[in-house]
């Protein structure tokens, strides 16, 4: 059975991966586009929700998701 902090730890894990994923594809020039764009902001917004939403899932403790 999963917990709500196992699936908050989860959680927390994806976003970064994403928004990390984001700035590294950025840093290493892919597109060759100077600067961040909308979808890149919207990508790091949403990165950023779900790491959120996963602290608070593992502050809910170890209840039943």
């Amino acid at each position: 059975m999963v917990t709500k902090r196992q699936l908050g730890v989860v959680v927390i894990a994806l976003g970064l991966l994403a928004v990390f994923g984001i700035i590294v594809v950025d840093f290493i020039g892919a597109g060759r586009w100077g600067g961040f764009g909308p979808l890149q902001r919207i990508g790091v917004g949403l990165g950023a929700a779900a790491i959120g939403v996963g602290f608070i899932l593992v502050l809910l403790g170890d209840r039943p998701a």
